[in-house]
């Protein structure tokens, strides 16, 4: 799925209310925002080089869309997820994009499956290079890659809902070393499906992906939430000063 620029260049072209909403999701999905983290519209309207006008219709809608939610009348911030809601999260992306996969299967041709396997070794390389942003940007493209080859807009739609709500938890995975050697890596069980136009083991090989990288994220949880509500204290302390 191709993307908006990167978050340092400043939004220039017309447009600018969809290009801010687009770029914010992207972070989301990407990991750029942690559990917790408070985002202040002043200092995204300045690093985005736009007005504040933009910036807050964005944040409005993604506070809606339940992948933020509100601070105080300047500020939202990211979701703490609960265990029982992450679970949820993970259970309905692995049937939607086990869906997907099988889909994007039946539809794929060899230059699809070139692409994925691209992605994957940028992917692989930003990983044993131990850096986690580029690994958790090539991993969201490849994810987000099957659901556009499935030619499911409203089902790649809600995929996208889902991995807004856990993106910012998938930034716990940065520091995790390798679950499995990286030849054997569930990616390319899905890249030999698209090869084979094989829809049974794509969805099979989609659903133990996400479900080994979930039970890591599962474990690291309540480090994650005590983290993010040990920072929101501070937050709180911090404005009655």
């Amino acid at each position: 799925m191709s993307g908006p620029a990167a978050a340092s260049a400043p939004i220039t072209t017309e447009s600018v209310g969809a290009k801010v909403y687009q770029r914010l999701r992207l972070d989301l999905m990407r990991s750029r925002f942690r559990p917790g983290e408070k985002l202040k519209l002043r200092d995204l309207a300045q690093e985005l080089g736009v007005s504040s006008t933009p910036v807050r219709d964005a944040l409005a809608r993604l506070v809606s869309e339940g992948a933020l939610e509100q601070f105080d009348h300047r500020s939202v911030r990211v979701p703490v997820l609960s265990d029982e809601r992450f679970r949820e999260i993970v259970e309905l992306r692995a049937e939607l994009e086990g869906k997907a996969a099988a889909r994007a299967a039946e539809r794929a041709r060899p230059a699809d499956a070139d692409r994925l396997a691209e992605i994957h070794a940028r992917m692989t390389a930003a990983r044993l290079a131990g850096d986690g942003i580029p690994m958790l940007e090539e991993n969201e493209r490849f994810h987000m890659g099957i659901c556009a080859l499935s030619g499911m807009p409203v089902l790649t739609r809600i995929i996208e809902g889902l991995w807004l709500q856990c993106g910012p938890l998938h930034a716990g995975l940065r520091q995790v070393r390798f679950l499995h050697h990286p030849d054997a890596h569930p990616h390319h069980e899905i890249i030999r499906a698209m090869r084979e136009r094989d829809g049974a083991l794509a969805r099979l090989a989609i659903q133990r992906d996400i479900s080994v990288y979930a039970e890591v994220l599962l474990r690291r949880l309540p480090e994650i939430n005590i983290g993010a509500l040990t920072g929101r204290r501070r937050l709180m302390v911090d404005a009655r000063e």
